[in-house]
């Protein structure tokens, strides 16, 4: 394969003229592709998420009923839970609206592929908990569609690091509708797994390691979780103007339990494999992918798939 350098994307030109460490990774296409993480509307606060606040979220949906949420990754490539892929039905994915019936300005695409991981397990606890969907054909980027940042491996984000959490699902544990009508979201602190599962033991009152190395945790108050058709969505954390997805909606103890963290894969350390999958279709499809690397210290890695 022949490298190209290209010029570096406008959304990060103002960061590297402040910060000559910011070093653009050549790629294999000459025009350089849309930012990501970035949000072009001007949003106001709430609970209900206002239209284009969260323009990668997704809605993974079975015969047009939402059951998992995801993150638009790149024009073609989608990002979702394992447990998510209940079988071999015919996916597609709802994008670009808030509201869960895409009545306003959604976007649905049929996926025409579906990549879990190959060590996807439940057995003992939830690992590799993340699968890729391809879309039959890519999307254009509107104001209410854009792709998240997936940060590489070397990116770690500190614990006590406000985050949030969006997605469909149902606001109560055992009361209400099983989702959510508008997008939610919620934020979240962000814990590492070690003390995340010296909590979960203590609450499901187990000595068994529940929470090991490859996710990531987050809590806030009693009431403020992700919850049941949440799962598969994006934890998102903002660096400076850019969003980036630390992590996916795997499980948790109930919803919004007193001392009981959500527990999310964390893509920082599958960074390599996404990129993998990616590039292996980018060899068997005449649409080249695009793969941009761009180092950001002392954040690490970001990877726009």
């Amino acid at each position: 394969m022949c490298w190209v350098a290209v010029p570096l994307p406008a959304a990060f030109a103002k960061t590297w003229e402040a910060n000559p460490h910011l070093t653009p990774v050549p790629q294999a296409r000459l025009d350089p592709p849309p930012a990501c993480g970035q949000v072009f509307l001007k949003i106001l606060g709430g609970h209900d998420s206002e239209e284009g606040k969260w323009p990668w979220q997704v809605s993974l949906r079975v015969r047009n009923r939402h059951v998992c949420g995801a993150s638009l990754v790149t024009e073609r490539w989608v990002l979702t839970a394992g447990h998510c892929i209940l079988s071999r039905y015919q996916y597609s994915v709802m994008m670009g609206d808030r509201k869960l019936q895409g009545t306003l300005s959604g976007l649905v695409v049929p996926v025409s592929r579906v990549v879990v991981h190959p060590q996807f397990s439940t057995s003992g606890t939830v690992k590799n908990d993340l699968a890729l969907l391809r879309l039959r054909y890519p999307v254009n980027f509107t104001g209410v569609i854009q792709p998240i940042c997936i940060p590489e491996k070397t990116f770690r984000v500190q614990a006590g690091t406000r985050c949030w959490v969006t997605g469909w699902g149902r606001k109560q544990e055992f009361e209400g509708p099983l989702v959510s009508e508008v997008l939610q979201e919620i934020d979240q602190y962000i814990m590492y797994y070690e003390k995340c599962n010296g909590l979960l033991q203590m609450a499901l009152r187990t000595d068994k390691d529940l929470v090991q190395e490859g996710v990531i945790c987050g809590y806030n108050s009693i009431g403020k979780d992700s919850c049941q058709g949440d799962s598969g969505g994006p934890l998102v954390c903002q660096y400076s103007t850019t969003w980036v997805q630390v992590g996916i909606v795997s499980w948790g103890v109930g919803c919004g339990r007193n001392n009981t963290p959500g527990v999310y894969t964390e893509t920082a350390l599958y960074a390599k494999w996404l990129v993998a999958v990616v590039n292996k279709a980018a060899s068997l499809y005449p649409v080249v992918l695009l793969l941009l690397l761009c180092v950001v210290l002392p954040l690490g890695l970001l990877v726009t798939l």
